[in-house]
């Protein structure tokens, strides 16, 4: 039968197969190659090109990562080599997008991928308690966010903020997005013009801009947590994973084809005003294209 496999691989033969990154440029690329697989093996499910013989999508297990190499009773080793903060979205699986395995990824997961009270607490906890191992901290958004569409939708229509429906703790999430909403509603305005909100798909590119921003603003404070704690050697990332193509990028193109080129963790800003760059630079991608000029018609002739 012919299948279409992503294969998570343990070797009993040879159980320490995959060396863990040896520093943060080389965890980047890891984990660029891994979304590289990854969004392979999805385009090779939507057309269907099945494999043959060996599969093709392979995640290689670390015996030490699933706790086999052991003496009874021993518990094995939590050794990350990154750190990823994303949302709790069902449809970003982090450590398969990511093509990575067991042991791999310390993942924190919340609504919007913002940083509350309780993510900083666990971003600190592994900062501290895992840095022998932890290389990379990455903040993921994703298109489509759920939470950041709720954002922009009660900037767009305040009276939503204050529906019943939304409830006070779902607000506390919208208002740490309103920020990044804010600045992606400005980059818009700027690039399309003073009839922005008029032109088509606004929402939809208001949404998608403000997830990357969302998610630059979030590395922007990550970046600040592991300077805090003074850990010079662990690099802070950002992308945006595109639901349409499987790749994770920044900047974030939710029309672009899946490319090996494509694939591109950015490293995190260093200055606010950055932000800014990227709402203009995404309002620029998301641009509807301009209307033809009507013809002008032939003056007329006198017979």
């Amino acid at each position: 039968m012919n299948t279409i496999d992503y294969v998570y691989r343990f070797d009993p033969k040879n159980p320490s197969v995959k060396a863990p990154p040896p520093d943060a440029e080389a965890a980047r690329r890891t984990l660029e190659d891994g979304n590289r697989m990854f969004s392979r093996w999805m385009e090779s499910c939507r057309t269907g090109s099945f494999s043959s013989g060996e599969p093709r999508y392979v995640v290689q297990c670390n015996g030490l990562e699933v706790g086999m190499i052991r003496t009874h009773g021993q518990m094995p080793k939590q050794a990350p080599f990154a750190v990823v903060v994303g949302c709790s979205d069902a449809r970003v699986p982090t450590e398969m997008l990511f093509g990575q395995g067991f042991n791999d990824l310390f993942v924190i997961r919340v609504a919007g991928n913002v940083m509350g009270d309780v993510c900083l607490g666990s971003i600190d906890f592994a900062l501290n308690a895992l840095s022998e191992s932890v290389k990379v901290v990455v903040m993921l958004g994703h298109g489509g966010c759920g939470a950041v569409t709720g954002a922009v939708d009660s900037y767009l229509m305040p009276l939503k903020f204050w529906s019943k429906t939304t409830s006070p703790m779902l607000r506390t999430i919208q208002e740490r997005i309103f920020v990044a909403v804010r600045e992606a509603a400005n980059g818009i305005d700027e690039v399309w013009g003073p009839n922005a909100r008029d032109m088509p798909n606004y929402r939809a590119a208001l949404i998608e801009t403000a997830v990357s921003v969302n998610a630059a603003q979030n590395a922007f404070d990550l970046r600040s947590e592991v300077e805090r704690a003074a850990k010079w050697e662990i690099e802070v990332l950002y992308g945006v994973f595109n639901l349409h193509n499987h790749q994770v990028s920044m900047p974030s193109n939710p029309n672009a084809a899946a490319t090996d080129d494509n694939v591109h963790l950015a490293y995190a800003p260093t200055n606010p005003r950055e932000f800014r760059a990227l709402s203009l630079k995404m309002a620029d991608i998301l641009k509807p294209p301009s209307e033809p000029a009507a013809p002008v018609p032939a003056p007329a002739v006198d017979q």
